[in-house]
């Protein structure tokens, strides 16, 4: 398979689900590779980034979501073919993280599927993220049971990537992950994510709760906005769990702060744990954040205070 722009990688990938991959090292530096890297993670895709030449600098050293990848190669297109041959042939021989894991579990019983919870509380949970927050989502949202609160979540990406971001994370999720869209009944077991959108997601001022969705310039510099989700939920803030994921810039920070004032539950993922401490660090620094949570325990921090 051959692309020549990243939607089309995406699309391919998705579709033919390679053993492995030849990236130009110039697709790395794109904001809108961290869609791969997910994608890449999730069907275990080994992969290489080809570079222009070695005076090229590579993808690590101006993307911070490479440096924390695993098993990220790098050829120059002037190394000679037995090179990739050998990154060929080591990616095709080496074993498949799923096989591995199917293998070390095969003598236990399977793990139990994550427990719905335990009668609808009526609060519903909000995320932002922006930078490192495909990957963030992945792990919250996949600990999330089958029926969990209503969610609602901002992910800053590009316009094309919106689709293949909810389908991602609907193939990981037990939960149902939709497209925000307007009027959407906000229900137990729904998870419903703007990414790409060129509107602003919120909710109805009163209950039973649905999306709405607003034209409207960007906000905190962004369209759709995380403070524009947080400050269209204020009328039903003490019904409302919050947190701001990894990610530059300050989206959400000041909505976040206003349903603290208004009675919300408030959370920041923690720099050591988040691919850029920008958001959560000014959610916490300003006070917007109750608490800060590592990300391998966001979900339980979530899903507990939507049941208090």
């Amino acid at each position: 398979m051959l692309a020549n722009n990243l939607m089309m990688a995406y699309n391919q990938a998705e579709a033919g689900q390679p053993t492995f991959a030849f990236v130009e090292d110039g697709f790395t530096k794109l904001p809108e590779f961290e869609m791969m890297l997910a994608l890449f993670s999730a069907l275990d895709v080994r992969w290489v980034s080809v570079m222009d030449s070695v005076n090229s600098a590579p993808g690590q050293s101006v993307s911070p979501l490479l440096n924390v990848g695993a098993g990220i190669f790098e050829l120059t297109k002037a190394d000679p073919p037995r090179d990739f041959l050998q990154y060929f042939d080591m990616m095709v021989k080496a074993p498949r993280r799923n096989a591995l894991a199917q293998r070390a579990a095969a003598p236990a019983r399977a793990a139990p599927a994550p427990r719905a919870s335990a009668g609808y509380s009526g609060k519903i949970i909000l995320i932002g993220s922006s930078t490192g927050g495909v990957e963030a989502l992945r792990t919250v949202l996949g600990g999330f049971p089958a029926q969990c609160p209503p969610t609602l979540i901002v992910q800053h990406t590009g316009s094309s990537f919106g689709p293949g971001l909810v389908s991602l994370l609907d193939r990981i999720c037990p939960a149902k992950v939709v497209a925000a869209d307007d009027n959407l009944s906000l229900e137990p077991g729904r998870i419903v994510i703007a990414a790409g959108q060129k509107r602003h997601m919120g909710v109805s001022p009163r209950k039973p709760l649905r999306t709405r969705m607003k034209d409207g310039p960007p906000i905190s510099g962004h369209l759709p906005s995380v403070d524009a989700l947080f400050s269209a939920c204020l009328p039903v803030a003490k019904d409302v769990v919050a947190a701001i994921l990894t990610g530059m810039g300050q989206d959400g920070a000041r909505g976040l702060l206003d349903l603290r004032k208004a009675g919300a539950t408030t959370f920041a993922q923690d720099e050591q744990s988040s691919v850029v401490y920008g958001m959560p660090r000014v959610a916490w620094e300003t006070g917007a954040a109750q608490k800060q949570v590592s990300l391998t325990r966001m979900s339980k921090a979530l899903l507990q205070a939507s049941q208090s």
